[in-house]
């Protein structure tokens, strides 16, 4: 699954529903309800990161619900990336 140059995007780091320990990688204020991976996806597209999404993958605390997954481009931090998506995920859903 691991590819050189690529960062891993669960939708579970996102949504505000997990604890830190469950998953959840944003802070909560960053958080949002039920994210799913067309919604990191999205999000990845506006930032310009490349995304690739694997539709059928199961995060490694949760095997036995199949969220997928988003693979994006590694241009800096995963922190500084995660915190970015966010932001874009809530922008793009204040815009429906």
């Amino acid at each position: 699954m691991r590819k050189k140059g690529k960062l891993v995007f669960w939708p579970a780091y996102f949504d505000s529903e997990f604890s830190w320990g469950e998953g959840r990688r944003v802070p909560k204020k960053l958080a949002l309800r039920g994210v799913k991976a067309d919604e990191v996806l999205r999000a990845a597209e506006d930032l310009d990161l490349s995304p690739l999404l694997e539709p059928g993958a199961a995060h490694p605390k949760r095997p036995w619900v199949r969220t997928g997954l988003v693979l994006v481009d590694k241009s800096g931090t995963k922190t500084e990336l995660l915190k970015e998506t966010a932001q874009r995920i809530r922008s793009n859903r204040s815009r429906k």
